[in-house]
């Protein structure tokens, strides 16, 4: 005996609500996934601030701020700047195939080459204030401080990965002392964090800031 049960299609009704929950789904799911794929990211500061760090540890006596002095240099595609210096008097120029190196690079430049909308060097985010333990001359700059025995440095490295170059850069640093630092942003209030010498530390989430 033939079934007189019809088959029929979805309702504009039903297609509407499927679509509202792929809608709903998507709204929740984009955008863990792109903080997720941020984070992700930021692996690359981490591994090479704490490379910086071991090679700067190695020196005996005070060196110039050079990025070079020990021949420390992040690999290619880099999507951060590594500064001794602020305001990067000169940086090693990545903008091509073959990096542009100087005889006295106070910063290592983006990767422009592989990521062309970037600046050459990031803007560092400094932190809402720092104070450090025997430590002279070091507050919330880079840079290299003390005498030719006795010597300390603090770098920062400022980079992307939200994918949106034009808002406050992702800012680490990292130091040879030990201090306390306020973070600028997620804002603590000027309540300061313990930072103990080698350990990167974040001043500026990109990730959770704008």
């Amino acid at each position: 005996m033939r079934s007189r049960l019809q088959h029929r299609g979805f309702t504009l009704i039903e297609l509407m609500i499927v679509v509202s929950i792929i809608g709903i789904l998507a709204s929740i799911a984009i955008p863990s996934f792109l903080r997720f794929q941020a984070r992700a990211r930021q692996a690359e500061v981490s591994t090479n601030l704490k490379s910086l760090f071991t090679s700067m540890r190695t020196l005996q006596r005070k060196p110039v701020a050079d990025m070079h002095a020990t021949g420390y240099s992040p690999e290619r595609g880099n999507r951060y700047s590594y500064h001794l210096e602020d305001g990067c008097s000169t940086f090693e120029d990545r903008r091509n195939h073959q990096a542009v190196i100087h005889p006295r690079d106070t910063c290592i430049g983006a990767d422009t080459f592989k990521n062309p909308s970037f600046p050459d060097a990031f803007t560092v985010v400094s932190p809402s204030s720092a104070s450090w333990n025997n430590a002279p001359g070091m507050s919330t700059s880079s840079g290299i401080f003390g005498d030719e025995l006795a010597w300390d440095f603090l770098a920062f490295a400022s980079g992307d990965v939200d994918n949106n170059p034009g808002d406050g850069a992702d800012t680490w640093l990292i130091a040879s002392a030990e201090g306390d630092v306020a973070a600028f942003c997620p804002s603590t209030g000027g309540v300061t964090e313990h930072v103990i010498p080698g350990e990167p530390f974040n001043i500026n989430n990109d990730v959770n800031c704008n």
